[in-house]
């Protein structure tokens, strides 16, 4: 009996030791070779179309004009964060439409509500077809469209003078293929493209790194690494101004404090008070927190400003209490 116990203790050990092995290779290859290098390169001239909404409702197609972005694909070794139109930053003016994209998550929401304080835009969105009507009844100022209505949609993205995409969690490029590839049939009144994505881009391939651990779940960072790509690529094709906003964990929100969880909400107001100074960097240096509140400023503040023109960028919050105008803040970019 001893010597069976002792056989299986071997055993026991050898496949403990076998399995460290293998984990150490693991984690060995995919630090050598992140993830979004394993990957296909992200392309942008397509002909294919896009699920705006989601793969059930839409059903509707993009016949992307390939003549235009043919050239595309000789552009994954350009210079990224340079202006694509070769002309000073164009900003929004009173009666240009915008289309809103993710406007049913909470940022999308805290930006229609400065929007319409604004009142000075034409706000537009495509939604599922379940969700028009009542959208509607809520937001009668808003042009909610019916996303699987081709021509309707293909009419508020030719007419847009900026389309935001504030979707809290990230989009498939396919959206944004066909938010893009309107601008590749003609003539378009597009002026800026604005992105929402996550601090930890550029370092999600540093293993050791928070943000390699944070994207090993999900495959987040990875995600908005491709829409990041392919925007800029699009972007200088199109000869349209984009913006990069990168936030970090999300914090807050215009349903902060019906949270039944009294804890939850007591730290949300702690954060609130504290954290009211709005850090703004060109580098992807730093994690932390992002209150939604200032992240929909950001976004509406980059239409309106020339400096966030054709800049990626991020935003924290931080330990403080004093408020900086964004002339000041935007002065870093």
């Amino acid at each position: 009996p001893g010597v069976g116990y002792g056989g299986k203790r071997r055993n026991g050990q050898a496949l403990t030791f076998f399995m460290a092995v293998c984990a150490v290779v693991c984690i060995s290859v995919l630090t050598a070779f992140p993830s979004s290098l394993l990957r296909k390169s992200v392309a942008v001239g397509t002909s294919r179309g896009s699920n705006l909404c989601s793969t059930r409702h839409l059903s509707s197609r993009s016949q992307i004009s390939n003549h235009r972005l043919a050239s595309l694909g000789a552009l994954a070794g350009m210079r990224l964060h340079a202006a694509p139109t070769g002309k000073p930053a164009e900003t929004l003016s009173e009666g240009d439409s915008i289309v809103v994209m993710g406007i049913l998550d909470p940022i999308g929401r805290e930006l229609l509500d400065r929007l319409q304080k604004e009142n000075k835009y034409k706000i537009t969105t495509l939604l599922n077809p379940n969700v028009v009507g009542p959208f509607r009844n809520r937001y009668p100022v808003v042009n909610a469209i019916d996303a699987t209505q081709q021509e309707a949609a293909r009419t508020a993205l030719n007419d847009a003078a900026a389309v935001i995409m504030a979707f809290e969690k990230p989009a498939d490029t396919e959206t944004l293929r066909y938010l893009l590839g309107h601008g590749a049939e003609g003539e378009t009144a597009l002026k800026r493209f604005v992105l929402l994505s996550r601090l930890g881009v550029t370092r999600k391939g540093s293993f050791g790194n928070f943000a390699f651990f944070k994207n090993l779940l999900g495959r987040e960072l990875d995600k908005y690494a491709d829409l990041e790509e392919l925007l800029q690529k699009g972007a200088d094709a199109l000869k349209v101004d984009y913006t990069v906003i990168r936030t970090g964990n999300l914090r807050l929100g215009p349903d902060s404090y019906m949270n039944p969880d009294s804890l939850a909400v007591a730290e949300d107001q702690l954060f609130e008070a504290k954290k009211k100074l709005l850090s703004v960097s060109l580098d992807d240096t730093e994690d932390g927190d992002t209150s939604r509140s200032d992240a929909a400023d950001a976004i509406l503040q980059s239409l309106l400003r020339p400096e966030p023109s054709n800049k990626i960028f991020g935003i924290l919050n931080k330990d403080g209490k004093e408020r900086l105008t964004w002339e000041n803040i935007f002065s870093a970019l």
